[in-house]
């Protein structure tokens, strides 16, 4: 059974970018939500993947390499969430209305997918083996 994360309930997506460091991708919303993902994740748009998380630097036949940071921009930055939701898997899917998502899936039995956290809140983290848990933080 899939729960509702109203913690990115309309939020709007501020940015998305690539952490060298930490090999995350960093999804920044409104209000100072902060969604960093270890795992593999895509967008669909009119129910094609538009972008995936390995599609960055490849050229697939185009004039030039993606630009994965460019091209989420194009597709869902600025948008506002619908809803967002988290499968028994730890899978989670943000849903920005207008037929776009943001699909992550929680690909590991032993590595977290991907945390969720803001200022004030409780963090929310996808564990391996998909147990996604919560817990309180001082931010």
């Amino acid at each position: 059974m899939t729960r509702s994360l109203g913690q990115l309930s309309n939020q709007t997506l501020e940015s998305a970018s690539f952490d060298g460091d930490t090999k995350e991708w960093a999804f920044v919303f409104s209000g100072g939500v902060v969604l960093r993902v270890s795992a593999p994740w895509r967008v669909i748009a009119h129910g094609q993947i538009e972008l995936g998380w390995q599609d960055d630097g490849h050229r697939f036949g185009l004039q030039k390499p993606i630009d994965a940071t460019e091209r989420f921009g194009t597709l869902v930055q600025g948008h506002q969430v619908a809803s967002a939701t988290v499968s028994p898997a730890g899978d989670l899917v943000i849903d920005f209305g207008g037929d776009s998502t943001l699909e992550i899936f929680n690909a590991s039995c032993g590595y977290e997918g991907w945390q969720l956290q803001g200022p004030g809140q409780r963090w929310i983290l996808a564990q391996g083996g998909g147990n996604v848990s919560e817990s309180e933080h001082d931010g």
